[in-house]
């Protein structure tokens, strides 16, 4: 697995996002802040936004 990610509830497989950006609804604790975190963590990439990778500059752009 790979450490780039923090280890809360926002990417964890047992929570859910509610109604509130800042809350999730976890399986195991109830409602929990979106920061939480437990010993109960596992990873769910797919709840992962990747990052948007930077637009090379006008100068860099190759010549067809």
């Amino acid at each position: 697995m790979d450490a780039e990610y923090e280890k809360i509830c926002l990417y964890c497989e047992h929570a859910a996002p509610s109604y509130d950006s800042e809350r999730m609804l976890c399986e195991l604790r109830g409602v929990v802040s979106s920061g939480h975190k437990c010993k109960k963590f596992i990873y769910d990439p797919l709840k992962r936004v990747p990052r948007v990778p930077k637009k090379p500059a006008h100068d860099e752009m190759p010549q067809i």
